[in-house]
């Protein structure tokens, strides 16, 4: 899929080499009722990555899933995804079948959700996920890859997790992680610190715990040490 800055949007299906990226963002900028909103964004997503982007600003994070879900198009950059996008956000349903597919009406009958809770060792489909163990919910991510994988909807938008969640990638599948606060951050491969529509900060999270900026007074006051005993 490819968006253009003329509000124009070309579908393409490509299956390009490995290294591809499943995502590819480039100048983006996206203004609503006069307010910017993201601005001059440049990311990429490989498979295998686990890209964090991290912004106190909702409506950014609800703007940049709207983008690459196609329910928007930029004010101005471009787009172009080689992957169906499987976007997750806290909004999507109660139960199971909803956190591994992503979708609000989750086809009952698809054999990739059975097989993927099987390969994860979860309970049954409709189970609620307040429901759910401490052990279940740490295995919910290795089901929502494996249903990723299965169904070609490789590049993984995640949104505000739970802290009990692990979050893992595959050869085979990407994961765009968005939140406000760092919970998950010290295993991905990038951070991106986004604010008032601009990224500040880039880079591991030792590099960026190292320069002392933005992001380290962020993670002092709600990183993964805050969340977990």
């Amino acid at each position: 899929m490819r968006l253009s800055n003329r509000h124009q949007l070309h579908t393409t299906r490509t299956t390009g080499p490995a290294h591809t990226p499943l995502l590819e963002l480039r100048d983006i900028c996206l203004t609503r009722a006069r307010t910017p909103l993201l601005t001059h964004l440049d990311l990429t997503v490989h498979a295998g990555e686990h890209i964090t982007l991290l912004t106190l600003e909702p409506a950014a994070a609800t703007a940049l899933t709207d983008l690459i879900a196609g329910r928007t198009t930029p004010t101005h950059g471009h787009i172009t995804t080689h992957t169906t996008p499987h976007i997750h956000t806290p909004r999507t349903g109660p139960t199971l079948a909803h956190a591994v597919t992503g979708r609000s009406h989750p086809d009952p009958h698809d054999p990739h959700l059975q097989a993927a809770l099987d390969h994860a060792r979860l309970p049954a489909p409709h189970t609620p996920l307040t429901d759910l163990i401490p052990a279940h919910t740490r295995r919910l991510h290795s089901a929502r890859t494996h249903h990723a994988h299965h169904t070609d909807a490789r590049l993984l938008v995640l949104s505000h997790p739970s802290a009990d969640e692990h979050l893992t990638t595959t050869p085979t599948t990407g994961l765009l992680h968005l939140d406000s606060r760092p919970t998950h951050t010290r295993d991905a491969d990038r951070i991106l610190l986004l604010h008032q529509g601009r990224i500040t900060e880039t880079g591991t999270h030792r590099q960026l715990l190292v320069r002392g900026g933005a992001y380290a007074r962020l993670y002092a006051l709600h990183g993964a040490h805050r969340t977990r005993p």
